[in-house]
Parts: structure tokens; sequence; C-alpha cells
């Protein structure tokens, strides 16, 4: 019989030590090259930004600390939907943090995305056959999101529990009738909304007190903005083009605005709402062909920039008073 001596127990401790060393050395040297070969593969195809070997070279000690070289580090810049699709398996490799795909006409929806779960930036342009953000639902590490032209969305409930988002760009995408998906991302800084056309209120809007930037560019439906009234945060609001405003009352209150963009709002007649707002540092007024006045504006000591070209229903006499209420402020346009 073997005698279990001390020795013995430790030649065997140190045997199976080696025999698991041996073991995750192989399971580490196939992960680092499966990686390794996705990267160069999608570094052929031109799909990373920036290039991985400029990273390395720039911040080598801070690249090698991520997993496996550049893992969950690159950004991934693809040309078209049937690029994507065809290199779908280099995308899962790489698990990429930031994913651009332009042209995504043939996107239907987003199921591709749901391994993706380091993604924290996805920009995705001219989706137009995509109904639906549901394949967005789950990756919690979602910082911001960009979908531009997607016409075919009628809703983003798809983000409503996305609690990390702090940018949402939904430019362009005109079958939204509302956005009520957001009204608890309470981390949001920044909402465009430009294009929707389809919105008839912002009210999801009302209680995101982190937002810094909102854009409503264009969004014709819309008839008031009192949604932004107690978003104190707020530093610039764009209303372009939103021609069924008569007022901007929502915004009298709002302490923090440095820019106000009303270029457009040819239903407004004075901007009174604007004038206690010693903040504000620029303010477009240009083509508001229904103002009469811009007392409002006097008495904004930080004021530099006004443009007020196009507005045609002011007189001589009124720009003439506010430039001698504003002798430092660039006043262009009339």
């Amino acid at each position: 019989m073997t005698t279990d001596t001390p020795t013995r127990r430790k030649w065997n401790i140190t045997r199976w030590l080696l025999v698991f060393a041996l073991v995750a050395m192989g399971w580490s040297e196939w992960r680092a090259y499966t990686f390794r070969s996705a990267l160069a593969e999608a570094k052929a195809l031109g799909l990373l930004h920036p290039d991985p070997g400029n990273t390395i070279r720039e911040n080598r000690k801070a690249t090698f600390k991520e997993d496996t070289w550049l893992n969950g580090v690159t950004r991934m810049h693809i040309p078209t939907n049937e690029v994507f699709e065809q290199n779908l398996a280099i995308v899962h490799r790489l698990n990429p943090k930031e994913l651009w795909i332009e042209n995504a006409a043939t996107l239907r929806d987003l199921s591709a995305l749901k391994p993706l779960t380091r993604l924290q930036d996805v920009t995705l342009t001219g989706c137009t056959g995509l109904t639906n953000v549901d394949g967005l639902k789950n990756l919690s590490a979602l910082q911001k999101v960009m979908l531009t032209g997607c016409t075919g969305l009628t809703n983003v409930d798809g983000l409503k529990n996305l609690s990390a988002l702090q940018k949402v760009y939904l430019s362009g995408c005109t079958g939204l009738t509302n956005v009520d998906a957001l009204k608890n991302l309470s981390v949001l800084q920044e909402v465009d909304l430009t294009g929707c056309t389809g919105l008839t209120n912002v009210d999801a809007l009302k209680n995101l007190s982190a937002l810094h930037r909102v854009y409503l560019y264009d969004c014709t439906g819309l008839t008031n903005v009192d949604a932004l009234k107690n978003l104190s945060a707020l530093q610039s609001v764009t209303l372009i083009g939103c021609t069924g405003l008569t007022n901007v009352d929502a915004l009298k209150n709002l302490s923090a605005l440095q820019e106000v963009r009303l270029d457009g709002c040819t239903g407004l007649t004075n901007v009174d709402a604007l004038k206690n707002l010693s903040a504000l540092q620029s303010v477009e007024l240009a083509g508001c062909k229904g103002l009469t006045n811009v007392d409002g504006l006097k008495n904004l000591p930080a004021l530099q920039t006004v443009d007020l070209f196009g507005c045609t229903g002011l007189t001589k006499e009124s720009v003439a008073s506010l430039r001698a209420a504003l002798p430092n402020t660039k006043i262009t346009g009339k």
C-alpha cells in the first residue's frame, strides 16, 4: 500500500496545478487567437476606427489591461447593412463599445445586436425598414443611441429601461407620435427630435431634470413646449421651424439657458419670455416674420449674439433701440 507522505501530497498538488495551468493557458490562447483573427479580418475590411495598431502605440499600458488586447474597446464603422450581415460573426466576437451602421435601409430589426453586451454607443442611419428597437432593450451599458431617418419607427419602447442612456438622437423619425419611452430615463442629458413631424407634444421630457440640450428642429406638430418649463438644467433649446408655436413662455424660468434658437417660428409675436434669462448668450430669431418687438432682450447682460435676419415685422426703431440697450452685443440681419 502506497504511503501518503507529505512529499507525495505536495507532488500531487503540484501536478494538478500544472495540469490546470496548461488547460487555462490553452483556453486563453484559443480565446486570444480567435479575437486576434476577428480583429485582423475586421481591419482588412476597413471596419475598425481608429486603427488598433495606432491605439496600442499611443497607450500601450492601458491597452493591454483590456481583455485580449482591444476586446470591447474597438469602434466599428459598417458602410451598409449588407456588410454588417456578412460579417456578423466578426462583430459579435469583437463585441465593440461603439457601432455605426450606415445605409441600413434593409435592416428590419435589431435582434443581431443582442449579444453586444458592451455596447455603449450605437448609430444607425437610413433604417427606413426598421419598425421597432426592441433588440436594444437589454443592452444596459448603452449611453448613446442615434437613429436618423428611421421613418418606419412608430415607437422607441425598446429604450424605456436603459437607465444609463445619456443621449438619444431620433432625427427624421417621422413615424413617431410620442416619445413616452424616454420619460423615466433620469440621466438623459441630450435629446434630438429634429424633423419628428408626427409629434404633437413632448410631455415625456417634463421630469428629465438632467437634460442640458433639447433639439426640436422642424417639429411642426408642436403647439407648445410646456414640458420644458421645469427643466432647470437646460442650457440649449432648439425650436427652429416650429411654426405651430405662438409663444415660448415655457422657457421664462430656465435660468441656466445660454442658447435659444427660434429661427422660422413664424407664429411668435414677441420674446418677452426671455427677459429674465440672465445667462443667455445667443438668441437666433431669423425668419420670425411675426415678431413686432424684441424688447424682451434689452436687459440680458450676457447676450453676445442676436440674429434677426428676415424678421420683417420689426421696425428700424425697434432694432435701433435694442442696439442702444446692448452696445456690446453682435446683432445681425437688420
